[in-house]
């Protein structure tokens, strides 16, 4: 076992930072729409009808091929106990949820911009809830 020759020196660590502007869902599928023959109208109709059965087929306990974007597939969080037979789904699952795992190609980020940003003081202030992100709910 060795001595860390690092000990004791001040080190200087990268992290992501996400700094620019956050990209709405009518602002993404204006960006699908460019250079295609789809409106609008059929994107945003093809992501919920997607996101529906995303919901059914995980629900029915599938894991979902999405092919170059990746895979879904069910999960959920419960609570312990001591007999098998004392389990109840209804009282001992907490929480369901769909879990999303890219492909290799699509968790590849493509032409990432770097720069340096300021280190900031870490203060712990409550976030405001975000108004007119420019969503709009599904009829």
């Amino acid at each position: 076992m060795g001595v860390d020759p690092k000990k004791g020196k001040t080190l200087y660590v990268v992290r992501a930072v996400c700094q620019k502007q956050r990209i709405s869902f009518d602002n993404l599928c204006e960006f699908m729409v460019d250079g295609s023959t789809v409106s609008q109208a059929d994107v945003i109709a093809v992501f919920y009808k997607f996101r529906t059965i995303l919901n059914m087929l995980c629900s029915q306990g599938n894991i979902v091929d999405a092919g170059p974007l990746g895979s879904f597939r069910p999960a959920f969080s419960a609570k312990s106990v001591e007999k098998e037979e004392d389990f109840k789904p209804s009282t001992h699952i907490t929480r369901t949820m769909i879990l999303f795992r890219p492909s290799a190609d699509f968790r590849t980020l493509h032409n990432v911009e770097y720069f340096k940003v300021t280190a900031q003081d870490k203060t712990k202030t409550k976030k405001k809830p975000e108004e007119g992100n420019g969503a709009q709910p599904h009829p």
